[in-house]
């Protein structure tokens, strides 16, 4: 039985609950805008970029991009995207591994009231335990953690956007307009 059903004293308060979900939702956001970054630095329109991104887990995207911004700067040398760009594109993916560690504990951990200010959460892993595993198959969460993790992945957002409006698209209507043109030409 999950630890939080185990009695009315372990059940995350509605507060906890809603803590939890802010970085849930926020960290929703931070993997659609990547997914969106990804496919403005494959000068793709968005709804096709989709298609592949949308199967890609976070941490596959973000290698994605930082291939994709080693591209810009050494094979187009920086003429697509200004390096100044690509600087910021690989500093906001920095900046999402340590929020995508977290948010992969709050998702993947049971979490219990420890009290209303503080849960604790755990994998509940196989094998034999050892001091190494045990630190990272457990962990516990203060409310203020959450409202931080919260706070960083909103500034996350908005600097994905800043920098995804900053770069070029390339949207469907130019890409069937190529198309016809080329097949008017082809005639």
């Amino acid at each position: 039985m999950p630890l939080n059903h185990v009695s009315r004293y372990s059940e995350l308060t509605d507060y906890q609950y809603m803590a939890l979900g802010k970085v849930v939702v926020e960290w929703a956001n931070i993997e659609f805008l990547l997914g969106v970054l990804l496919g403005r630095l494959l000068a793709t329109p968005e709804f096709l970029a989709r298609t592949y991104t949308e199967s890609m887990a976070a941490v596959r995207l973000q290698d994605a991009i930082t291939q994709a911004i080693e591209i810009h700067k050494v094979r187009y040398r920086c003429k697509l995207i200004p390096k100044d760009h690509l600087i910021e594109i690989a500093a906001i993916n920095s900046s999402v591994v340590s929020l995508r560690i977290s948010r992969n504990k709050i998702a993947h951990y049971c979490w219990s009231r420890s009290s209303d200010d503080e849960m604790f959460g755990t994998k509940f892993a196989g094998g034999v335990p050892t001091s190494k595993s045990e630190r990272r198959n457990c962990g516990m969460l203060r409310l203020s953690d959450l409202s931080s993790l919260h706070r960083d992945a909103c500034l996350v957002v908005d600097r994905l956007n800043t920098v995804i409006s900053a770069l070029p698209s390339f949207e469907e209507e130019q890409l069937l307009a190529l198309l016809s043109e080329s097949s008017s030409e082809e005639r």
